[in-house]
């Protein structure tokens, strides 16, 4: 179970979530958001999907949150943006800090909206953990709007719909899902000591995603990945919203090679 980066412990946790489920459903005008869903399966989704939860650039948090449930359940923007304001508001009050309250709270609200959309949908749309594999991955990406192929190795290569081409990996025995984008050098003889400075740069400016590095017989490689567990299932509407965030991170930092060290695979 991965908790929210708020909190050290499942009663904080549950704590502010409870804390925010009561106050919203005795406000007359939002009380709405949570028609029909009981606290427990709210609860129960916080600790069952947050490893779903990708970081995002910090601008995001401080700018407009959209909604990511189905249109048709969605609330008016006046009443989503008061829902956020009584959910950042709990924290502040129980003494967090500000910039952590930002990030906290929209984890928190996604995960509500996956449990919203959930009520409403007429099919199940949460994989079973024995139900995941690579062919069900591949299935997957190739019915939304991504180009993906299983290669050689049983990783699946997404070439094609996302920011920035992708490879997704399950690990069966260990119930986990790496996601995995590189970029091999543009020059084989391009020493392991630039790809370092730039991974090292990298880091030190984007902080939403861990750039790394290893050399390989093609040369230098730059590199991430991001491991989630499904031990619990996984949805599929946070796993693809959890892909396109982890490839359009990586996007964003090999925008920042300008010395051109670079040449991602296509």
């Amino acid at each position: 179970m991965k908790l929210n980066l708020l909190f050290s412990d499942t009663r904080e946790y549950e704590k502010i979530i409870k804390l925010f489920y009561e106050y919203v459903i005795e406000k007359r005008d939002i009380k709405h958001f949570f028609f029909g869903i009981p606290f427990n399966k709210i609860l129960e989704d916080q600790f069952s999907y947050s490893p779903l939860i990708v970081r995002k650039p910090t601008r995001y948090y401080k700018e407009m949150v959209m909604q990511t449930a189905p249109t048709e359940i969605q609330v008016k923007v006046p009443q989503f943006d008061e829902i956020l304001f009584v959910l950042r508001m709990l924290l502040e009050k129980e003494g967090y800090p500000k910039a952590l309250v930002q990030i906290a709270s929209v984890n928190i609200i996604e995960i509500i909206e996956e449990t919203r959309a959930q009520s409403a949908d007429t099919t199940v749309k949460v994989w079973k953990p024995f139900e995941i594999n690579k062919e069900l991955i591949n299935d997957f990406f190739n019915k939304n709007r991504t180009d993906s192929r299983i290669e050689k190795n049983g990783d699946v290569y997404i070439s094609n719909g996302l920011q920035s081409p992708a490879w997704t990996r399950v690990v069966s025995d260990k119930q986990k899902i790496i996601f995995i984008a590189q970029s091999f050098s543009a020059s084989v003889s391009t020493p392991i000591e630039k790809f370092n400075a730039l991974r090292d740069e990298l880091n030190e400016k984007i902080n939403h995603i861990k750039f790394q590095s290893r050399e390989s017989k093609l040369g230098p490689v730059l590199f991430s990945r991001h491991e989630i567990s499904y031990d619990a299932g996984i949805p599929s509407r946070m796993f693809m919203r959890a892909m396109r965030t982890f490839a359009s991170n990586y996007e964003s930092g090999i925008r920042l090679d300008t010395n051109e060290l670079l040449k991602v695979k296509k």
